[in-house]
């Protein structure tokens, strides 16, 4: 009986085992020079503070931990941990324009 078992679990880890240790491909498109996803832009925080003064709407997102977002954020900023971020992606309406601390 053991050598049965010992061959249905050497069967299964061979099947799943692969599952488990694949690279992950990014479910956007990533720059590899930039290391960011394709399109997103990095701009000082003084343009941000001028698109908010002007009226612009803007969507923060804070990718912090919630406790980190308790001690301090900026205004107005909504918290998405950066592990639960893609699970929430698709709950915001396309085309707004999204700020990432």
């Amino acid at each position: 009986m053991k050598p049965i078992l010992a061959s249905l679990m050497f069967f299964l880890f061979s099947l799943l085992g692969p599952l488990s240790f694949a690279q992950q491909q990014p479910r956007f498109p990533v720059d590899p020079q930039t290391k960011r996803a394709i399109g997103a832009k990095q701009k000082p925080a003084h343009e941000l503070k001028s698109q908010l003064a002007a009226g612009r709407k803007v969507l923060i997102i804070d990718v912090r931990e919630p406790a980190e977002f308790q001690q301090e954020t900026l205004p107005g900023a909504i918290n998405i941990p950066l592990g639960e971020l893609e699970e929430h992606l698709k709950k915001i309406p396309k085309g707004s324009q999204l700020v990432f601390t």
